[in-house]
């Protein structure tokens, strides 16, 4: 596993976009001020990644009147893998717990599976579905 991101799930988009690309003067590799996704250059093999907390609780199928999760998630540490599913089943024999099987994200470019840590922080396992641009 390799980390590649780490994801911000933040309440107001806009103004993370402006406070990592206007004031921390991030170069800016994926997305812009209204995509509600956004990847920038920190200088390292991981990016730092901000993405709309309600896209990513849509796509997890949560909300934030779940019990399990009281203030919905805020941040998510992403793994790429060579093999999803083979890394899922791995990591459920291990005892991980699962929060979504591994799927296609079609609109993402990835397979990716999640999965919860003991606090309740979101993992991602994936892997491009897309090939690499050269």
């Amino acid at each position: 596993m390799r980390c590649t991101y780490i994801r911000l799930l933040v309440n107001d988009y806009e103004a993370c976009f402006g406070f990592y690309s206007d004031v921390l003067e991030l170069p800016v590799l994926w997305g812009d001020r209204s995509s509600r996704y956004a990847e920038f250059d920190v200088n390292s093999g991981t990016r730092l990644a901000i993405n709309q907390r309600e896209v990513m609780a849509e796509a997890l199928e949560t909300d934030t009147a779940d019990p399990e999760l009281p203030h919905q998630d805020r941040l998510a540490v992403v793994f790429e893998v060579d093999d999803v599913d083979k890394t899922a089943a791995e990591l459920v024999a291990n005892g991980a717990r699962q929060a979504m099987e591994p799927r296609d994200w079609t609109a993402w470019g990835i397979r990716a599976a999640h999965f919860r840590d003991p606090d309740g922080y979101l993992l991602e396992i994936n892997s491009p579905t897309i090939p690499a641009r050269i």
